[in-house]
């Protein structure tokens, strides 16, 4: 299809005659402060038709100041409801900021970061973490049976190091007590059979007691295997379970 310059005037908004009386007429500047749009649409034209320059430079945009909005966090949000500034300011100007550094660090914390939020202070590098509360020590009330044995008032309350002392005592008791009644039982077994081994050499003619007496001879004379006894350690935590295991009976009772 071939151009068609009348068409092409027809659809034009407005004609180059047009557009070069507007730009060298006395309405341009009027037109830029009173209508921007309609000022940029006669300068594009007006650059197709060739009737003006192209713009080197846009429009400056409208410098308009915004100042910055502050954030707060969830933290500082709960030190500002609970301090104010003026009341924040005498604290840090005043002994007893020092003082509460000392006696209390975690209200002095509260304090410093209400005065952060306030701007009098820059923010920690590294945050401050409160010291968590030391547990309470463990105790228990051990068994009648155990006071008894350790000569201890009945109702004693002991921690867990006190516990392990006397159930450890209580080991070495029992050890101690078995190994007195094996040292009385070998000494009975010893003298029984001094008193066999003389009989039998006395009464070769009593075959039938003689019999019986070779079998507890036989009896007496085979060696007892050999328990190793159990460590200390071990035993002692067996003695403590079972006490708690008591304890946990009375409670349940």
């Amino acid at each position: 299809m071939s151009f068609d310059p009348i068409e092409a005037k027809r659809i034009a908004r407005w004609t180059k005659h047009e557009l070069k009386d507007f730009w060298q007429g006395p309405d341009v500047q009027k037109t830029l402060r009173e209508n921007p749009t309609l000022y940029r649409e006669l300068h594009i034209a007006g650059e197709k038709a060739g009737v003006i320059g192209k713009s080197m430079a846009p429009n400056p945009a409208p410098n308009v100041y915004k100042p910055p909005t502050k954030t707060y966090t969830p933290s500082e949000l709960v030190a500002r409801g609970r301090y104010s500034e003026a009341a924040i300011r005498a604290y840090f100007n005043s002994k007893a900021s020092s003082d509460e550094f000392h006696g209390d660090r975690n209200e002095y914390e509260r304090k410093r970061e209400a005065g952060v939020s306030y701007g009098l202070f820059e923010p920690r590098e590294t945050p401050y973490v409160p010291p968590k509360p030391a547990e309470p020590e463990w105790t228990m009330r051990i068994s009648d049976e155990l006071a008894t044995e350790s000569n201890l008032p009945i109702g004693t309350v002991v921690n867990s190091a006190q516990l392990e002392q006397l159930c450890g005592q209580r080991v070495l008791r029992t050890r101690q007590a078995q190994e007195a009644a094996d040292a009385r039982v070998a000494q009975d077994r010893a003298t029984e059979l001094v008193t066999l081994t003389a009989k039998q050499r006395a009464d070769q003619a009593e075959r039938d007691r003689k019999q019986a007496d070779l079998d507890r001879l036989v009896e007496l004379t085979t060696p007892k295997p050999s328990i190793v006894p159990e460590p200390i350690p071990l035993a002692t935590a067996r003695v403590i379970a079972m006490e708690k295991a008591k304890v946990a009976e009375v409670v349940q009772a």
